[in-house]
């Protein structure tokens, strides 16, 4: 796997914990659209503005590529956890999910807060981030 792409993934998989913030962000905005601010301070009227609310295209929830992509990811993520085993699941958690940035992968199996060896601990993740990469459909390869 290309490291640009490895990074990716584990960027995605840290912002896993904020994806519902994001996605109630994104629901919210669309749902309330800030009106548009009036230039035409000095009064007066504005000759090319046209009022066609109807006519403005309105993006909705179902058309928003970027809610889209965030359901996605989370629904990905959700659906590699489910497939893989305790251990990688633990190993994702501990390397991702929680606040534990000096921690390196040695660090966590030489504590045993991942119970198997660095280079078992490097391999299952590794898989999981190939089988979340296909899933996002991402050439992992």
């Amino acid at each position: 796997m290309r490291k640009s792409v490895q990074h990716m993934l584990e960027d995605i998989l840290r912002d896993y914990p904020k994806l519902p913030s994001y996605i109630k962000q994104r629901e919210d905005e669309l749902k309330y659209p800030t009106p548009e601010q009036d230039d035409n301070v000095g009064g007066g009227r504005a000759l090319n503005k046209l009022s066609d609310p109807v006519g403005r295209e309105v993006i909705t929830i179902n058309d928003d590529r970027w809610l889209q992509q965030l359901k996605k990811e989370r629904q990905a993520i959700d659906e590699c956890l489910d497939e893989s085993g305790v251990v990688t699941e633990k190993i994702i958690q501990e390397t991702y999910f929680k606040g534990n940035v000096g921690l390196r992968m040695v660090d966590l199996c030489d504590r045993q807060i991942i119970p198997v060896s660095t280079t078992k601990a490097y391999e299952l993740r590794n898989s999981f981030l190939v089988e979340l990469g296909k899933k996002l459909n991402v050439d992992v390869m």
